[in-house]
């Protein structure tokens, strides 16, 4: 998902729905649980606690969507509890192979009726690689269609299962991420309520403080550097930002910098900010060749100079969320464009004081995404449908009745009041961004969302 600055054109996010036709699948490897948790014990308290089983996929039936036939695998279970409260999947083709790829859950792998949609189906399907995981909110009923109850933070599992779903059924995997650490006791007695104004969940205060650790990893072309001062210090400002963000009570994560370099004539600037590509200049290829450079155990954060596709994208992350721990992936990462942040200053000197805080919630913003957390409200308003606006029950909402000036778009400013239906301008996930307006507002399902994330701990 991407953030563009405010005064350039916005991108459109077109929808993909999906009418569901009935279909039976087979359930098999239910000692797949049992491979994922074979290495979260060598896990310390002081690193992330990750589990991951890449597993084979085979079709084994065909059903329709929109008249075109899509093949789906056998139903492959998950495990969901309070010392494994999140699961990611990333569902991968080889790049040889073209195609849309989805995953759909089921509430119970023994009622094949009981299937539910995830949030991430209803804004297009992956091509080539594709992102998913559970659960996207608190309230899993607001995050599914048809509206369904899974809790993560009993002590026995939750009978969910997964299928995958393709259009070309050849060179196929799944890999499962899930996260190992047991929830605290106020993150599994949580308790969400529908957003009544802005303020909600703004003044939760969580028990303990969890960290994430940051690569930040700047691409440069010989010396055609992508920012003139690559040290920690001269980000100070934008890098406090985050800090600053995270560190609020409804969130509290402590975040850890570190900085490498990488030079690289071909992904010095990006013209193509699809990751179903591996070319040369794709955002895809920069995230699959670099793995060298990355950590697997950090969010690696890639600060390119431009963007050239758009012109006017401020950063974008692989994936809602991103692969966590998987490196070289064409989804492995978040990049920021420091050209599309100046305002005043030109190219090859340092952002000034404003242009370095609007690059601290790029950055914070493309790492919710990353880490799970979609925008608050999509470009063309809360329509009441699943796709138009994230899985959280406690984020503010905006419709398009506030399009004040009729561009077909809410702008910053529309969205910046503090009513329960005009406001979401100020959260850090709202969908764009603009010079010297703060954005930081975290509400506390959000930051249950980010702490429950496998990266953090």
């Amino acid at each position: 998902m991407m953030r563009i600055i405010q005064y350039f054109l916005p991108i459109l996010l077109f929808l993909f729905s999906l009418n569901c036709n009935n279909k039976k699948s087979e359930e098999k490897n239910e000692d797949l649980v049992f491979h994922l948790l074979l290495d979260a014990y060598m896990n310390g308290s002081n690193v992330p606690c990750v589990s991951t089983q890449t597993v084979p996929l085979e079709p084994i039936g065909t059903w329709t969507v929109g008249g075109n036939p899509f093949f789906y695998s056998e139903t492959l279970p998950i495990s969901l509890h309070r010392s494994l409260p999140m699961v990611q999947l990333f569902f991968e083709q080889n790049n040889t192979f073209g195609g849309a790829l989805f995953p759909v859950f089921y509430e119970n792998r023994s009622i094949s009726s009981s299937g539910f949609l995830n949030r991430d189906v209803f804004s297009g399907l992956g091509q080539g690689s594709s992102t998913s995981m559970f659960p996207y909110g608190k309230d899993t009923a607001y995050a599914t269609d048809p509206a369904v109850s899974i809790l993560n933070t009993d002590s026995i599992s939750s009978p969910l299962g997964v299928e995958f779903n393709l259009e070309i059924p050849v060179s196929l995997s799944a890999t499962f991420i899930s996260s190992c650490k047991t929830l605290d006791s106020d993150e599994m007695e949580f308790q969400t309520n529908h957003a009544d104004s802005a303020d909600s969940g703004l003044y939760h205060f969580w028990q303990t403080e969890k960290n994430l650790d940051v690569n930040l990893i700047f691409v440069n072309n010989g010396p055609d550097l992508a920012y003139p001062d690559q040290t920690l210090t001269a980000l100070s400002v934008a890098l406090n930002r985050w800090k600053e963000n995270y560190s609020q009570g409804p969130v509290r994560i402590n975040i850890n910098f570190s900085s490498t370099t990488l030079d690289s004539v071909e992904y010095s600037s990006i013209y193509d900010l699809s990751t179903s590509f591996i070319f040369p200049g794709t955002l895809g290829g920069l995230f699959t060749t670099t793995s060298y450079v990355g950590k697997p155990n950090a969010l690696n954060v890639f600060i390119v100079k431009e963007e050239l596709q758009y012109g006017g994208v401020l950063g974008v992350s692989g994936g809602i969320p991103g692969p966590a721990t998987l490196l070289g992936t064409r989804q492995s990462g978040v990049a920021v464009f420091i050209e599309t942040h100046r305002l005043t200053s030109n190219t090859g000197q340092p952002l000034t004081h404003d242009e370095l805080l609007l690059l601290g919630e790029t950055m914070s913003h493309e790492a919710g995404h990353f880490l799970g957390l979609w925008h608050v409200v999509e470009a063309f308003g809360d329509t009441g449908e699943v796709g138009s606006r994230d899985p959280l029950r406690d984020t503010p909402v905006c419709g398009i009745w506030n399009d004040l000036n009729q561009d077909g778009f809410l702008s910053v400013l529309e969205c910046s009041g503090f009513g329960p239906y005009d406001s979401g301008g100020r959260n850090m996930m709202f969908w764009s961004g603009m010079v010297g307006f703060a954005q930081g507002q975290i509400t506390a399902e959000q930051g249950w969302i980010l702490r429950l994330n496998p990266l953090v701990y």
